[in-house]
């Protein structure tokens, strides 16, 4: 794509067009009645009160130059392996713990990095200019392009915060407080640090919508707390399938910088 050629956003909206052209109506003073001519005045002057409402009533416009559809989803190249199931989450407690919810180990370890360590993907450059954020450039694969989708990297974070919270098996995470600053472990407090705000705008991002229920416990003569609910998943393996098959195998080198003619646009402030 030429740098003079138009990117056409994925978001965009084309407004309706108008014809252009007015429609002219030519009244002569002398081909209309006095009555008739103040119902017309008392049109315009309706006509025209409407429009001020509408023009000072609406609501503020954003600074974004291209009109948000929520019912559009923003472009991935993993879309075509999206598929939906339903899942029950382990609660976590009792006898309804994960596999993952054991001891600090090198089989924990390697589950851990089974989920992800596979989440830098190459994609094409076709795929690259329907992104709607600009990435660069593999250098020395022509026509490639580096991504990463961001449910490896939540995991990844997720990852690091589990090791901060178990210093003793992993003293290189080991992360400093305001009662307990190791200047040594600056990289960690940080990263860390990084990756719960990042966790947190994931969750609020997704604001899974499924529906914890209390329900009635007559040993306890109380209703409880039931998190083993169903929730409507996209199926990781069919992800993690795609991630694999498009996964970067060489080195990539970011100290090279490669020009192109991709342009991208402007969906936010």
């Amino acid at each position: 794509m030429s740098k003079d050629q138009e990117y056409h956003a994925l978001m965009s909206d084309p407004s309706d067009e108008l014809d252009g052209h007015s429609l002219m109506v030519k009244l002569t003073w002398t081909s209309i009645s006095h009555k008739m001519l103040v119902g017309l005045l008392t049109a315009e002057t309706v006509a025209l009160a409407i429009a001020v409402f509408a023009l000072f009533g609406r609501a503020p416009q954003t600074t974004c130059t291209i009109p948000f559809n929520p019912e559009r989803v923003l472009y991935s190249p993993a879309l075509e392996a999206v598929e939906h199931e339903v899942k029950v989450y382990n609660v976590g407690f009792a006898s309804d713990f994960s596999e993952f919810q054991i001891p600090s180990s090198p089989a924990l370890d390697e589950m851990w990095s089974d989920l992800y360590n596979f989440g830098v993907s190459r994609i094409t450059k076709k795929d690259a200019a329907r992104l709607p954020n600009k990435t660069h450039a593999i250098p020395g694969d022509d026509g490639h392009y580096i991504a990463a989708l961001d449910v490896f990297h939540n995991l990844h974070c997720l990852n690091k915060v589990r090791m901060a919270l178990d210093p003793d098996y992993y003293p290189d995470w080991r992360i400093s407080t305001t009662n307990n600053w190791i200047p040594s472990q600056k990289n960690a407090t940080q990263h860390v640090s990084h990756c719960l705000s990042w966790l947190r705008q994931s969750i609020m991002c997704s604001s899974d919508t499924s529906v914890i229920v209390w329900q009635w416990d007559s040993t306890l003569n109380a209703s409880v707390f039931k998190g083993n609910v169903a929730h409507t998943c996209r199926k990781f393996d069919k992800i993690q399938a795609w991630a694999k098959e498009h996964m970067l195998t060489k080195v990539y080198d970011p100290t090279i910088h490669i020009e192109d003619d991709i342009v991208v646009p402007i969906f936010y402030n």
